[in-house]
């Protein structure tokens, strides 16, 4: 992963390059010069690491945990790959329109299957995906919560699975505009 931040990696030359004239070549001036910029590269190479491994792209570990709390989101036991495609997902709800482009992104990125939207009416949309297997009780929260969080205020959806056998279907509450999803019928 690679880091929009540019890491500079030579001191040392640099402030050779930048000495005056009159001190370049002087070796206890050098000397000086060489201390001086060891510390700052030491500095450089601690400071980049501690703000790379911040970026979602680098996270790992512990800081991957500290990026998944501000998104909102459980690790789960996911793996840091898995946990950094969710955040990202999570991100991509926040910053949503509530367009149906968007929200079919979200959905597929987290049943991970083909997703088809289906508008039917002015406020109100269905997400139909195909799978002989329920969602786990945490993936459905986390689908509800997600896809909730990228549909516009006022408008009701439901997620369903198994769509040739109608298997189950997740519904958001009517009521609480989509911020909120409470599954019905289908399997557990």
């Amino acid at each position: 992963m690679t880091s929009p931040v540019k890491k500079i990696t030579d001191y040392q030359q640099r402030l050779r390059d930048d000495m005056l004239s009159q001190f370049y070549g002087d070796p206890v001036h050098q000397a000086i010069a060489d201390a001086i910029s060891l510390e700052d590269q030491r500095f450089e190479d601690v400071a980049h690491k501690v703000l790379t491994h911040r970026m979602l792209d680098n996270a790992e570990g512990v800081q991957l945990d500290v990026l998944g709390k501000i998104a909102r989101v459980q690790r789960l036991g996911r793996t840091d790959d898995d946990y950094r495609k969710i955040i990202q997902v999570a991100n991509a709800a926040k910053d949503s329109d509530g367009g149906a482009e968007q929200i079919t992104w979200i959905a597929t990125q987290l049943v991970g299957a083909d997703v088809r939207y289906l508008q039917e009416g002015t406020r109100f949309f269905t997400l139909q995906y195909e799978s002989d297997t329920p969602m786990s009780v945490d993936l459905q929260a986390e689908a509800l919560e997600l896809i909730g969080r990228a549909v516009s205020a006022g408008v009701a959806w439901r997620l369903i699975f198994g769509a040739a056998t109608n298997t189950g279907k997740y519904d958001s509450d009517t009521y609480g505009a989509a911020r909120y999803g409470t599954r019905i019928g289908g399997s557990p």
